[in-house]
């Protein structure tokens, strides 16, 4: 009788991330795809808190002559109505260079335009231009670094993190996965799943955290949100006292995450 053995489990590899301190650490690929989805969640707090947006609102964004813009500075045949339409019903663009091109196109509107952009992170209205036709992939390290901060900056407004005056609320976080303490290069403790109540932490997320944390997910930069979590839940979480630094090697790290919820306050 032949075996009906499970197939081998496949392991992404880890990601990079810089947390808070500037300190690189790896973090599970099972714990960034766990917040991307919690994204996707519109009772979870992190809904808006993203740099991409669905086809539906490019198409409203950009109307159709922009995503056909979007076609040809990809050198693609510029699509028929037809075609946008059927984008817009089944939301997707079938070519990521497409799509690309209206992320990007879409994100300079809603930043004033091309004029407006120039003048926020110091550049020429042809570099810009040339970037948002992915004619020039990247920006100088000094611009992208500014355009991904003005981009993350409107994008918290636009989601209600920020205060009028500009400041930013607190995060009260709960984060539900599996998790994994560990001593030393080879050890650690398997606490399988749990729910953490961030809210309950001896020292509750900060302004500094909680705008870094806003940062990060409008950024997409899922990596950077997971080591922000871990960071804090290895040093200020009640369960996990005796640690006082947080590395690869010690700490708390999260092996996956299944959800996280946020309520800005």
């Amino acid at each position: 009788m032949a075996l009906h053995l499970p197939k081998p489990r496949t392991t992404k590899p880890p990601q990079q991330a810089v947390g808070l301190d500037g300190l690189k650490v790896s973090v599970a690929s099972a714990a960034t795809s766990g917040v991307e989805k919690s994204k996707q969640v519109k009772s979870g707090g992190l809904a808006g808190l993203t740099s991409k947006v669905s086809v539906k609102q490019l198409r409203k964004e950009l109307g159709n002559e922009g995503l056909r813009q979007a076609a040809i500075d990809a050198g693609r045949t510029p699509p028929s109505a037809r075609t946008l339409r059927r984008w817009a019903q089944q939301g997707r663009i079938p070519h990521p260079d497409v799509l690309e091109r209206a992320q990007r196109r879409a994100a300079i509107e809603r930043l004033g335009g091309i004029d407006a952009v120039a003048t926020k992170i110091g550049r020429s209205r042809s570099a810009v231009s040339r970037y948002r036709s992915g004619e020039t992939n990247e920006l100088r390290a000094d611009a992208s670094k500014k355009l991904r901060n003005v981009k993350a900056e409107d994008i918290m407004k636009r989601a209600g993190v920020l205060r009028p005056d500009g400041t930013p609320k607190k995060a009260v976080i709960r984060v539900k996965g599996g998790v994994m303490v560990r001593n030393g290069a080879d050890e650690g403790y398997d606490y399988r799943i749990r729910t953490l109540d961030f809210a309950n932490s001896d020292t509750p997320f900060t302004s500094e955290e909680s705008r870094e944390l806003a940062a990060a997910l409008a950024n997409d930069d899922h990596a950077r949100v997971v080591a922000l979590l871990e960071r804090h839940a290895t040093l200020d979480y009640p369960e996990n006292k005796g640690f006082d630094t947080y590395s690869d090697q010690f700490g708390f790290h999260f092996d996956h995450i299944d959800s996280v919820h946020i309520d800005w306050i």
